[in-house]
């Protein structure tokens, strides 16, 4: 398996592009960490809809420290024998 990290911070125009390519790929055996980092928008909101379609999909809040503190935090949460970053844009 293969886990997918993408540190989020107010990326709310950009996310669901970011997440509809992942669904897409003819690759199946993933999940995706999506660590959003402190975002005030509507990044949650987004995200959450994602969340609710497809359980490969886990959305993991923190206080706002920064994309090396959010990748971190996926590295440590990943399931996965392989692990990509992926930027949310």
């Amino acid at each position: 398996m293969v886990s997918i990290i993408i540190p989020a911070y107010n990326v709310q125009s950009y996310i669901s592009d970011t997440i509809e390519s992942i669904i897409s790929q003819s690759y199946k055996n993933w999940e995706l960490l999506i660590i959003d980092d402190g975002s005030t928008d509507n990044t949650k909101r987004v995200i959450e809809k994602y969340v609710e379609l497809d359980n490969r999909i886990k959305y993991i809040y923190q206080q706002n420290k920064g994309c090396s503190a959010a990748k971190n935090l996926g590295y440590n949460l990943a399931k996965g024998k392989f692990i990509q970053y992926l930027d949310a844009d």
